[in-house]
């Protein structure tokens, strides 16, 4: 294609939507827009993680809430904080859980703190809930700032992790006897969608754990350090990589649906329950229990809420879930390594920019006009099978600039092709129209390329020519001269549409036509001497309405024509310039078809064909042997024939005086010119007419007698002229 039909289709399938999701890119939702678009492939694609068995819930549900609603302590909301060592205690009956940690905020004074205190000195990996906020009033509370020293993480990084201006941490005695303390922020997109968290938060110049990173240490010690974007984890052997995000926040794995509902989740009402029971001895073996202690051996235990009006909701990529839940997702993520990384959006740029060039290719290079209707089922497929194997990497590939730019890019792509086919195929339409039946014309635009770039194959010439034109021409005037020519051309051209030939051109009062392009066709042999006959038969009426109205002169009257056919491999196509093409034939093929029409004067006949027409034929056509003959600028000899009739329409004497003719020209091949003479002349007896093709023999015979040829003379007569 040349340089400047494809410049075009590049601005519009690549520059343009380009463009248009670099422009979107400028906005602040295009980066919720992405997530969006990822959370929907997540939905769609098979989960390859899943949650943590070494996490548990303890749960304050609504049941917890119903059942004990006329109870003096756990009636009312919240619990006194006796009942949470109680709860902390019953977990420990058995083998004691890894770590416990505490999803509910003790900052305000109660009268119950005493039993938090206690708890944390006796029953130790403990984690308390703290919780940092922005704006508000600051109290300044005693001893905040031992508290948070004891509890910070001393890092020294460039990282943006959130900051917060305010904290709140247990309070009193609680914050001083916690074995550890971890903050419980959460931070949504601006979509309000909880996607991310961050393994720390920073307030007064200092670094503090979320549950998540707490979930990890398990309450011990714990190397840690930055690079770049990443933290590096590092407990006991096990080694974390966090990639955190710009923001200071990394993309959280969550899971599916299903397995958010199925955390193993214990109902706090359960846990007091059998706890009662087994105190009454009601219940000896504690297996037996409703919720027996042994399901949080080795456990990280979250105690959290879900009771209506005791916690935070928040909403997830699965939907609203209660706060512990996603804490509980956060925290496996960071025990399990489920932790995914945003790569740059410059990333998917380039991806998107890639598979719009090569739609370029496809729609304006390509040939395969099935790949051109498949490319966006290819590409869409190749674009999810990236996405998901990155995805199955823990990355998170940039989708948006490929889920806007490649269908604009597409749309306008086919849109402006289907604009210039049309234009073309209205180009090729107005000249086929004139050349073919419209029928015909309806079938070879289905398939543009292979119309516009031709090819070689079998096809059958067709060449007339009027007998004595020049001499007609003289005799009549300027106008009656074209509309004889226009009465003649319009009737044989007719002929020629209705039996599926290509009209390739006129010269003067000659036709050329093509049998078998531009839709191949394998009876274009037969097509083309029916065509051939029926033209006779038309040049008849077409004589006899002239006689009867007396147009024109009585030479003009008495016209005959003579045609030439021959079969056999040809290059066709549209040849010319874009505004001027024409539809044609070019090779030795078309060339021989030329010669037959010239020596079908020779031989007295309408119509003179090829033996290859002859051999495609002769189940349908009758034909008669003629001669075999040497055309100008061609060594090989071609045998020839006349086209008579239908093979069912031939007369007995027809067959006799052929018959007669081929035992001439045996024994003319033999030299025995005497008797070929006789044979010869028979042939004009039987048929009662002179018959042009045997006197030619004879005279010919004659010549051979007088001056006999070399002795490797082989019987082929050898034209001088074209």
């Amino acid at each position: 294609m040349k340089q400047n039909k494809i410049l075009f289709p590049i601005f519009l399938m690549v520059v343009v939507p380009t463009l248009l999701t670099t422009f979107i890119s400028f906005f602040r939702f295009s980066t919720t827009l992405d997530r969006k678009l990822s959370d929907a492939l997540f939905h769609l694609l098979p989960s390859h993680h899943t949650f943590s068995k070494d996490i548990v819930i303890i749960d304050i549900d609504e049941q917890s809430i119903a059942k004990y609603a006329d109870h003096p302590e756990l009636g009312q909301w919240p619990w006194k904080r006796h009942i949470y060592p109680t709860l902390i205690g019953y977990t420990k009956l058995l083998t004691p859980p890894k770590f416990t940690m505490i999803d509910i905020m003790f900052t305000e004074r109660s009268d119950y703190d005493d039993a938090l205190v206690v708890a944390n000195e006796t029953l130790g990996e403990i984690s308390h809930a703290a919780n940092f906020r922005n704006g508000g009033i600051v109290i300044p509370r005693k001893g905040i700032n031992d508290v948070s020293q004891k509890f910070s993480v001393p890092l020294v990084t460039d990282i943006p992790f959130p900051i917060y201006e305010n904290a709140s941490f247990p309070i009193g005695q609680i914050a001083e006897t916690a074995p550890m303390v971890h903050v419980v922020n959460v931070i949504s997109d601006s979509d309000g969608i909880l996607r991310r968290f961050s393994p720390l938060v920073r307030w007064n110049g200092m670094y503090f754990p979320t549950l998540a990173l707490q979930a990890f240490a398990l309450g011990g010690a714990y190397k840690i350090e930055t690079k770049d974007l990443n933290v590096y984890l590092e407990k006991e052997g096990t080694e974390r990589i966090i990639p955190i995000g710009k923001d200071g926040l990394v993309r959280a794995y969550f899971y599916t649906e299903e397995e958010l509902r199925n955390i193993p989740r214990y109902s706090a009402a359960g846990i007091i329950d059998s706890l009662e029971k087994l105190n009454s001895g009601e219940v000896e073996d504690p297996n037996t229990l409703l919720v027996p202690p042994k399901l949080f051996e080795n456990k990280i235990v979250l105690i959290g809420t879900s009771a209506a009006a005791t916690h935070d909701d928040v909403v997830t990529p699965h939907g609203l879930f209660p706060g512990v839940i996603a804490q509980a997702v956060f925290a496996s993520n960071l025990i399990e390594g489920h932790l995914l990384k945003e790569l740059p959006v410059s990333y998917g740029f380039l991806f998107t920019i890639l598979v719009l060039f090569v739609g370029v290719l496809v729609l304006y290079i390509n040939q395969w006009h099935l790949l051109k209707n498949i490319y966006p089922i290819f590409a869409v497929s190749f674009f999810i099978g990236l996405f998901y194997f990155l995805y199955r990497m823990d990355y998170v590939f940039s989708i948006y600039s490929f889920v806007f730019g490649f269908p604009v890019s597409y749309l306008l792509g086919f849109a402006y092709l289907t604009y210039t086919e049309g234009k073309e195929k209205r180009k090729f339409n107005h000249i086929l129209r004139n050349l073919v039946d419209p029928e015909v014309v309806s079938v070879a635009l289905e398939n543009m390329e292979s119309l516009k770039q031709g090819g070689e194959w079998e096809i059958t010439a067709f060449f007339s020519d009027v007998a004595g034109f020049s001499s007609i021409s003289e005799e009549l005037s300027a106008t009656d001269l074209a509309k004889l020519l226009n009465e003649y051309l319009s009737a044989m051209t007719k002929v020629l549409k209705a039996n599926s030939g290509t009209l390739d051109k006129y010269i003067g009062d000659a036709i050329v036509g093509i049998f078998g392009a531009p839709i191949q066709n394998k009876e274009h042999p037969k097509l083309a001497c029916k065509t051939a006959l029926e033209m006779v038969k038309e040049l008849e009426g077409l004589r006899k309405n002239w006689n009867e109205r007396g147009d024109y002169t009585p030479l003009a009257r008495a016209m005959v024509f003579r045609i030439g056919l021959n079969c056999g491999l040809a290059k066709v196509g549209f040849m010319g310039t874009d505004s001027l093409a024409s539809y044609t034939m070019m090779g030795d093929t078309v060339n021989l078809a030329a010669r037959l029409e010239a020596a079908a004067k020779d031989y007295g006949v309408s119509i003179l064909v090829s033996e290859n027409i002859e051999l495609a034929c002769r189940d349908t056509f009758s034909f008669r042997f003629l001669d075999w003959i040497r055309v100008k600028g061609k060594e090989a000899p071609v045998k020839i024939y006349s086209l008579e009739s239908f093979k069912n329409q031939i007369s007995p004497v027809s067959v006799k005086a052929f018959e007669e003719y081929d035992l001439g020209f045996s024994e003319y091949s033999k030299r025995n010119w005497e008797i070929a003479i006789e044979h010869f002349k028979n042939v004009s007896k039987i048929l009662g007419k002179e018959d042009v093709s045997s006197q030619m023999l004879i005279k010919r015979c004659q010549t051979l007698f007088q001056n006999p040829p070399p002795v490797d003379w082989d019987g082929v007569y050898t034209r001088t002229s074209k």
